[in-house]
């Protein structure tokens, strides 16, 4: 399943850099992808940093940081989308970045997927209760 998903987006990627290429021409194509990773490690080191401390916070107030881990989790993949060459995983990856649209991302997958994380299952029914006698020799 996921490698179809990687052959279109490598497929894609390598479309819109010859498509930017034959526009702005060869090196300022790498140029701007070289640009971008620049950005990107800066903004993921940065972002990085600020989740860290907003768990640390989360913690020392006995509060469950599990928000701030998430937000750790799209930080990384951002970071590996960044080092991968291309104006699409570029934009996706610095869009991982961005607080706000990183914020608006989990806020959309927890409310699609709260059930699904945090389904509990009724183990016992009162209709299933055997009664009985227990000795202990």
């Amino acid at each position: 399943m996921l490698f179809p998903i990687f052959v279109i987006a490598t497929l894609l990627e390598l479309y819109v850099i010859i498509a930017v290429g034959n526009n702005i021409g060869a090196f300022n194509t790498v140029m701007l992808v070289v640009i971008t990773a620049f950005i990107g490690s800066f903004l993921l080191k940065q972002q990085g940093f600020s989740t860290l401390r907003k768990a640390q916070h989360s913690m020392m107030q006995g509060q469950n940081p599990s928000f701030e881990m998430l937000e750790g989790v799209v930080i990384m993949v951002s970071g590996i989308l960044l080092l991968t060459p291309g104006f699409i995983t570029d934009t996706v990856g610095l869009l991982g970045l961005m607080p706000w649209s990183r914020e608006l991302l989990l806020i959309h997958f927890l409310q699609k997927n709260t059930e699904k994380i945090f389904k509990t299952t009724q183990t016992t029914k009162e209709k299933d209760a055997i009664e009985g006698e227990f000795w202990e020799d």
